[in-house]
């Protein structure tokens, strides 16, 4: 399992290259006349994987060649591949996976491709610099003022002095968490521990953001982060989480 995460990550790893970020892809589910994929970080990640799960002639040939890029892939399952090795360890010994592979699959992580070796973040640079939430739904789940509030919320957690502190023992530069709502049965949050990022992907009943009120979603998104927040504390071995910003 872990020689089958640390060999896909090579793999991903191999092609985050600018060249290929700049093809255009498409979803196979899509109709042959819509446009393009928006490259973002999350879907150049997908279209890596899915590159890697049509099989090695496939790999190599894109990997020699970016146009090959260019074209229609299992983008939208291909997320599906970080799960297998998380997965086959919890149904094999019920642990949580928590192995830190060699190379991060993040775009630009590949320094030598992106020629950013020795080169510093700028500190004035705009937007979050260690902490971001992307919230995902199922179908009539999401709600935009719950959304608006907890990015809000967000912000406010990474621009704060104390939680930089406590986030800088962790020594990893960025923490991800994903929260998604589901109408479904909620399974077990994961962690992903990488070398410059760790990743949360932590669920949550659809139906109770659907039945709060307005006035008490900052509540609920205070609550939601700091379970999450909560949680990587206890995975990683972090101090106590500070108290959250109170938003104005």
């Amino acid at each position: 399992m872990l020689e089958f995460a640390d060999d896909l990550a090579a793999a991903v790893y191999a092609l985050d290259t600018p060249q290929h970020m700049a093809r255009a892809v498409w979803d196979v589910s899509e109709p042959a006349d819509s446009p393009s994929l928006p490259m973002s970080d999350d879907v150049f990640l997908y279209a890596r994987l899915a590159v890697v799960a049509a099989g090695l002639q496939t790999w190599q040939r894109v990997a020699a060649d970016a146009d090959a890029l260019s074209g229609r892939w299992q983008v939208a399952s291909a997320e599906e591949l970080l799960e297998v090795a998380p997965r086959a360890l919890q149904m094999a010994t019920g642990l949580d996976w928590d192995h830190e592979t060699a190379v991060d699959m993040a775009a630009g992580s590949n320094a030598v491709a992106w020629g950013t070796i020795g080169v510093e973040e700028d500190e004035n640079e705009e937007g979050p610099h260690w902490y971001s939430c992307g919230h995902g739904y199922d179908e009539n789940a999401a709600r935009d003022d719950f959304d608006t509030v907890s990015y809000a919320l967000e912000k406010a957690i990474d621009s704060d002095p104390v939680w930089q502190a406590w986030w800088s023992s962790a020594r990893v530069a960025d923490l991800e968490t994903y929260p998604y709502y589901t109408w479904t049965k909620v399974p077990k949050p994961r962690l992903g521990k990488g070398r410059r990022v760790v990743r949360v992907d932590f669920e949550f009943d659809a139906a109770i953001l659907q039945s709060t009120s307005v006035p008490n979603l900052p509540r609920l998104a205070a609550e939601h982060q700091r379970m999450m927040l909560q949680f990587v504390q206890s995975k990683l071995g972090l101090p106590e989480i500070p108290p959250l910003p109170v938003l104005p």
